[in-house]
């Protein structure tokens, strides 16, 4: 039964990832460490989590950066929710000025600022399209191949939830090879994804510090790595991983 279930399943690796707006680099190692990358975007919002918010350093402490939703709620899917577009124009101007004031004398900082222009130009006013940007288009500059996808628009059953989901999404779209964030062994087991024909392997990170103006924080939203790092230097930071079974 497994033989015939795995029968024709592609090789290279996949994720699934519910869509962040500019996460950690963590996030984004694991995107370059993939070809397809699966944006989870119909499941539940999650209220003060990461979709539409992390950090920056401003004035040397923590800042948190917010995008405007309307109408947010975690009984609504994220693929449903969408930007406060009456108060974003706002809201960009004031992020824009507090980024300028202060990372403007950050190494990188004409390049990064660059693109963060273009990435907040929205195509729509769904929070799942500026988040999958913010990741997608600096892989796009760093000349990663990887193909993005919303699990929204892939006609997948949602009868199902947590592994049994995964492992569907898996075998209705032939990936064998799937990696998951370092925190999911409390949840997923190796040996249970070989028992269906699937290949789960977790990613860690073995280094994630970079060279800034000021001490380095871990934890920061990927966009101060973008303004501090050259790309050129940026691109090597996203394969220091690992990946491994549990």
């Amino acid at each position: 039964m497994v033989e015939s279930m795995v029968q024709g399943l592609v090789n290279g690796r996949a994720a699934i990832m519910q869509p962040y707006f500019f996460p950690y680099i963590g996030y984004y190692q694991m995107a370059a460490a993939v070809e397809r990358f699966l944006i989870y975007d119909d499941v539940n919002f999650i209220n003060r989590g990461y979709i539409n918010r992390n950090r920056l350093l401003v004035n040397g402490k923590e800042w948190y950066f917010t995008v405007p939703l309307s109408g947010a709620s975690q009984n609504k899917l994220i693929k449903d929710v969408t930007i406060d577009m009456t108060g974003w124009e706002r809201w960009k101007k004031g992020f824009l000025r507090t980024v300028d004031m202060n990372y403007n004398k950050a190494l990188n900082y004409q390049v990064g600022r660059e693109l963060l222009e273009e990435i907040l130009m929205l195509t729509d006013d769904r929070i799942t399209s500026l988040a999958q940007r913010s990741v997608q288009l600096l892989l796009e500059r760093l000349g990663r191949s990887v193909h993005f996808q919303r699990t929204s628009e892939m006609g997948l059953r949602t009868d199902i939830r947590f592994e049994e989901r995964l492992m569907h999404i898996c075998e209705q779209e032939r990936i064998r090879y799937y990696i998951q964030a370092q925190g999911g062994t409390v949840l997923y087991s190796s040996q249970r994804w070989q028992d269906h024909g699937l290949s789960l392997q977790f990613i860690r990170p073995t280094s994630m510090e970079y060279v800034r103006n000021g001490p380095f924080m871990p934890g920061l939203s990927m966009l101060d790595a973008i303004l501090h790092v050259p790309f050129q230097e940026l691109d090597p930071l996203l394969d220091r991983y690992e990946l491994f079974t549990n």
